[in-house]
């Protein structure tokens, strides 16, 4: 049940009352493939609506979520971070200057924290701010206090559970004090809120083994030995040893076979899955022929 319009979750410490105002929601950048979002400001029910209007783009394409909001309606919260979780999309709190971030970088405070657990894949390059919620209206009555409080303690409880995060950062919301502040930057944050989500990595990780033919314990240590290419200043020579490392193969042999393995996707028929549900992509006849393909030259069968 909605508390609606009695509780307000905002940082900088103030009681803010939820107005029909909306925070900065906009798109960013926008391709074929791909939405860059951005939210700020104070998050209302107004902003849950502007992000259902776009569900057909975010179920087709990859999106990002930039957050730099001091928080607002933690009902609207929950529903955008539901939304960004069916359409598997990743969060950020940006660090961007075009959004006023500042030399902290962006903050995500109060109930913005409840969108940002929502991400697949999740990056923190400014603040994440938690508190426990408030009543920000007129003085209720005790009855009133009494009901409407465990009410909303459960719901958050419910959606951070649903979320994959784990009671540690509910706890830590509950025992912060609502005129307090717990910050948690790109150093700490990690222990709290995991950069994946155990189920998503566990089905990308399925998926890459598929593609790479190969099992999912041997996937993960070619993901591994992978981060080593980062360090690699060229940007072609970094494609190349990433490549190399998630086949199994020597750089050279990758090279040769990836050339060869190139004529496998043909673009009328690529164009044709990314006109599909994200979801229902990398299970289509067309794409496992083209997985198919190009692992037999890969693994030279």
């Amino acid at each position: 049940m909605r508390v609606a319009l009695l509780i307000a979750w905002s940082g900088a410490f103030q009681c803010l009352l939820l107005r029909q105002s909306h925070a900065d929601f906009r798109i960013v950048e926008r391709d074929n493939i791909e939405l860059k979002l951005l939210i700020s400001g104070t998050i209302t029910e107004n902003d849950a609506k502007a992000v259902q209007a776009l569900s057909a783009d975010l179920e087709r394409d990859s999106f990002t979520v930039d957050l730099n909001s001091r928080g607002g309606d933690p009902f609207a919260a929950m529903e955008i971070g539901r939304l960004i979780r069916k359409y598997e999309g990743t969060t950020f709190i940006t660090d961007a200057e075009d959004v006023g971030s500042g030399p902290l970088g962006g903050r995500c405070y109060s109930s913005c924290a409840l969108i940002f657990i929502a991400g697949v894949v999740r990056f923190n390059s400014g603040q994440l701010g938690l508190h426990r919620p408030y009543l920000a209206a007129a003085p209720q009555t005790r009855q009133a206090v009494e009901k409407q409080v465990p009410l909303m303690m459960a719901e958050i409880k419910h959606y951070i559970a649903d979320m994959g995060i784990t009671d540690n950062f509910y706890q830590q919301i509950v025992n912060t004090e609502p005129s307090q502040m717990t910050i948690y930057t790109s150093d700490n944050y990690a222990n709290l809120v995991p950069e994946n989500d155990p189920l998503y990595q566990e089905i990308e990780i399925a998926y890459e083994a598929r593609h790479y033919g190969t099992t999912t314990s041997e996937m993960r240590e070619r993901d591994r030995d992978s981060e080593a290419c980062h360090t690699r200043k060229n940007f072609a020579d970094r494609l190349n040893c990433l490549g190399a490392a998630w086949w199994g193969l020597s750089e050279g042999t990758y090279r040769e076979r990836y050339e060869r393995a190139k004529g496998c996707r043909h673009a009328d028929e690529f164009n044709f899955l990314l006109s599909l549900p994200k979801a229902e992509r990398r299970d289509h006849p067309l794409w496992i022929k083209w997985e198919t393909c190009e692992r037999d030259i890969m693994l030279h069968r």
